[in-house]
C-alpha cells in the first residue's frame, strides 16, 4: 500500500496526504471536545445526584430517628415497664390495657401514621406478649426460636441500641405469615428501675412503605436507589436494578478508605451506568444510578450533527484540495514534459520561470542543462555524425551495390556457359549474401533472413574447408517472424571458424540453434575447435576506444566486437552475451535479446 501510494501522481499524493490529516486532525479536536464535554455533563449529573443522595439520606435518617424514638418511649411507657417486669401471659389484657390506657395515643399514632407494619413484643417467657400488624401478616414466631439466632445476638451486642436488617426467607424468625418484604429492626428492653434486661421488640416496616413515605419521585424505571448496611447487605432496592457485586465491593472498599461519597462508572444490564453513593452517619450506605446513555442523549444528536458537518466540510474540501495540488504541481508538471520532450530529442526545449520558489530554481538548473547538453551534441556529437556520413558517402561512392550485384551477375552466367557448376554456386551464393547482408540499409531483419544469410555464409565457407567443416543449424520456423539486430550471430560464426575449426587439426563442427524463453530469444553458437585462451577472449571482447584505429589483419574479434557495441547501443541494457571457452575443447556463445515480433 505504501508503495502503491509513493507511486501516484504527485498532485493525488499531496491531496489524500492533506486530506487525512485534515481528517485526523477533525476527528482528534471532535474525539476531544466530546469526551470533555461528556466528563463536565457526568461532574454536573453526579454534583445533583449527590444532592439527591442527600435528601435519600435525609429521609432514611428521619425514618430511623421516627421509629427508634417510638420504640423507646414506648419502652419507656409504664404499661410496658410493668407488663415485662411482671411477665402476664394475658395477651387480650395487655392489649386492652395498650389501647386504653396511656399508651393508647401511642397506638393510635403507630395505625394512623403507618411509620412501621409490623410489632411483636417479647418477655422472659417464650410466647410474645403483644404483637400487631397493619399488612395482615400474623404469627409471631416464639423467643425460644429467635434467640439462638444472629439477630438476636446483634441486638444484644448493642446494649440497647437498634438493628436493622431486611427480612428474608433465611433470617425470619419472626413471623409465620409475612405478607411483604419488610426491613426489621430490633431492640432489648431494660428495666428503668435497675437496668436489667426485662425485654424484647421487633418492629417490621414494608419496603413498599419506606418507598412511598420516604422515597416518593426520587426513583422511577431509569434512576435505581439502593440501601446497603455498614456490611454490604442490601436493605432495599427500588426503581432501576442496581446492585452489582463489583460496585458494591467499591463502595465498601471507599467505605474502608474513609471515602464517604462519590462516584463510579459500571456496567448495568448491558450499559454504563452512573453510580453516586453516600455514607450516612448511621453507617447505611445510599447507592444512586443514573444511565449514561440518559445523560449523553442529547450530546450524542449533536455528536451526530458535528459529525455529519464534518464529513460534508471533508467532502466538500476534495475538490478544494484537488485544484490547490493542481496549482501547486503544475510548473513540476511542466518541467517533466518538458524532460519527455528533450529526450525525445527536442533540443530547444526552455521551462518559462514565473516564480523564484525552489520549483523555480530547480527549473533554472534544468533550462542551464538543457542548453549545456544542447552545445556538447552541437560541438560533439552531430560533428562526429557528419564525419561518419562523410566517411559513408565516400565508402558509397566507391563501391557501387548495383554495379557489384550486375558483375557477379556476370560472372554466374559466364561459369554457367563454361560448365563451372562449383564456381556458378558460390557466385549466387555470394551474391544473395551481399544483398542480405546490406539489407536495404536497415539495421534490423528478420530471424529469417538472419537465418538464410549464415546458412550461405557457412556454405560458401564449407566449399572453402571442403570437408574440414560441417556445419547445424537449428533455428525453428516458428521464431522466422521475430526481429534481430542485422549480422548479430554471423560474426561469432566467423570468430568460430579463425579461431577454432582453422586451427585444429582435421577440422570440426560449427551449430546454431535458437529458442524462445517466455519474452527472449535465445541463440546459442557452439564448436568444438581448439577453444581460446582467457587472454584472447578477454582480447576479443574488449571494445576499443572509439579514438582507436583497427589496422589488424584478424577481423574476427574486431566483428565481435562491433556486434557487442551494437547490441548495446539498440537493446541498451535488455541483452545477454556469454562466452564460454576452453582451449583443447572449443567455445559457446549465448546470446539472449527480447523477442520482438514485427513484419520486416
Amino acid at each position: 500500500m505504501l508503495r502503491f501510494y509513493l507511486n501516484m501522481n504527485l498532485r493525488y499524493k499531496i491531496t489524500i496526504l492533506i486530506f487525512l490529516l485534515i481528517t485526523a486532525v477533525t476527528f482528534a479536536i471532535g474525539g476531544y471536545s466530546y469526551t470533555i464535554s461528556k466528563k463536565q455533563i457526568i461532574n454536573k449529573v453526579s454534583n445533583s445526584n449527590q444532592s439527591v443522595l442527600k435528601q435519600i439520606d435525609s429521609n432514611l435518617s428521619r425514618m430511623q430517628k421516627t421509629i427508634a424514638d417510638w420504640v423507646t418511649v414506648f419502652s419507656l411507657a409504664s404499661v410496658v415497664q410493668e407488663t415485662l417486669r411482671s411477665n402476664t401471659p394475658d395477651s387480650v389484657e395487655i392489649e386492652d390495657q395498650f389501647y386504653n390506657g396511656p399508651t393508647a395515643s401511642m397506638m393510635n399514632q403507630m395505625l394512623v401514621t403507618g411509620n412501621f407494619d409490623y410489632l411483636a413484643l417479647y418477655g422472659s417467657l417464650s410466647a410474645p406478649m403483644f404483637q400487631v400488624a397493619t399488612d395482615d401478616s400474623s404469627g409471631a414466631y416464639s423467643l425460644d426460636k429467635i434467640t439462638p439466632h444472629n439477630i438476636y445476638k446483634e441486638s444484644v451486642a448493642l446494649n440497647g441500641a437498634s438493628y436493622w436488617f431486611p427480612l428474608t426467607e433465611e433470617n425470619n424468625v419472626f413471623i409465620q405469615s409475612n405478607r411483604n418484604d419488610k426491613l426489621g429492626m430490633t431492640r432489648i428492653i431494660r428495666d428503668i428501675v435497675n437496668g436489667n434486661r426485662i425485654g424484647f421488640v421487633f418492629v417490621g416496616i414494608n419496603l413498599e412503605t419506606i418507598r412511598r413515605t420516604y422515597l416518593t419521585d426520587l426513583y422511577d424505571q431509569d434512576h435505581g436507589i439502593l440501601i446497603l448496611n455498614e456490611s454490604g447487605k442490601q436493605l432495599l432496592a427500588a426503581g432501576k436494578e442496581t446492585y452489582d457485586k463489583k460496585a458494591v465491593d467499591f463502595v465498601m472498599k471507599q467505605a474502608e478508605a474513609g471515602i464517604l461519597s462519590g462516584y463510579t462508572i459500571v456496567n448495568l444490564q448491558g450499559g454504563d451506568t452512573l453510580l453516586n453513593y453516600n455514607i450516612n452517619a448511621n453507617g447505611w450506605i445510599t447507592l444512586y444510578s443514573v444511565p449514561l446513555s440518559s445523560l449523553t442523549e442529547e450530546l450524542n444528536s449533536i455528536k451526530s450533527a458535528v459529525l455529519i458537518m464534518i464529513l460534508a466540510s471533508l467532502l466538500l474540501s476534495i475538490p478544494l484540495l484537488m485544484f490547490f495540488s493542481s496549482f501547486l504541481t503544475a510548473p513540476i508538471k511542466t518541467l517533466l514534459l518538458s524532460m519527455r520532450r528533450f529526450q525525445n530529442g527536442q533540443f530547444e526545449e526552455k521551462v518559462n520561470i514565473k516564480y523564484w520558489d525552489e520549483i523555480g530554481q530547480l527549473s533554472r538548473g534544468y533550462n542551464n542543462m538543457v542548453a549545456n547538453i544542447k552545445a556538447l551534441v552541437d560541438d560533439a556529437y552531430l560533428l562526429k555524425l557528419k564525419e561518419q556520413e562523410a566517411e559513408l558517402k565516400a565508402l558509397q561512392s566507391q563501391i557501387n551495390p548495383h554495379f557489384l550485384y550486375n558483375m557477379l551477375d556476370t560472372i554466374f552466367w559466364e561459369a554457367e556457359a563454361a560448365g563451372q557448376d562449383k564456381i556458378s554456386e558460390m557466385v549466387i551464393n555470394l551474391s544473395r549474401l551481399f544483398r542480405l547482408s546490406l539489407n536495404q540499409g536497415k539495421s534490423f531483419t528478420s530471424v529469417a533472413k538472419e537465418k538464410e544469410l549464415i546458412e550461405l555464409y557457412l556454405s560458401l565457407q564449407k566449399m572453402r574447408f571442403k570437408d574440414s567443416l560441417d556445419f547445424v543449424i537449428d533455428i525453428p520456423e516458428e521464431l522466422h517472424p521475430y526481429v534481430i539486430l542485422k549480422l548479430s550471430l554471423q560474426p561469432f560464426i566467423e570468430n568460430a571458424l579463425i579461431h577454432g575449426i582453422e586451427r585444429k587439426r582435421g577440422g570440426g563442427c560449427v551449430s546454431i540453434s535458437g529458442q524462445r524463453t517466455g519474452d527472449q530469444l535465445m541463440f546459442v553458437i557452439e564448436d568444438n575447435g581448439g577453444g581460446m585462451s582467457s587472454e584472447t577472449l578477454q582480447k576479443i571482447l574488449t571494445l576499443p576506444d572509439e579514438s582507436d584505429i583497427y589496422t589488424a589483419r584478424d577481423t574476427g574479434g574486431y566483428a565481435v566486437q562491433n556486434v557487442q557495441a551494437r547490441l548495446k547501443h539498440f537493446y541498451k541494457g535488455d541483452f545477454t552475451l556469454h562466452y564460454t571457452s576452453v582451449p583443447g575443447e572449443g567455445t559457446r556463445v549465448e546470446i539472449i535479446i527480447p523477442a520482438i515480433l514485427n513484419d520486416i
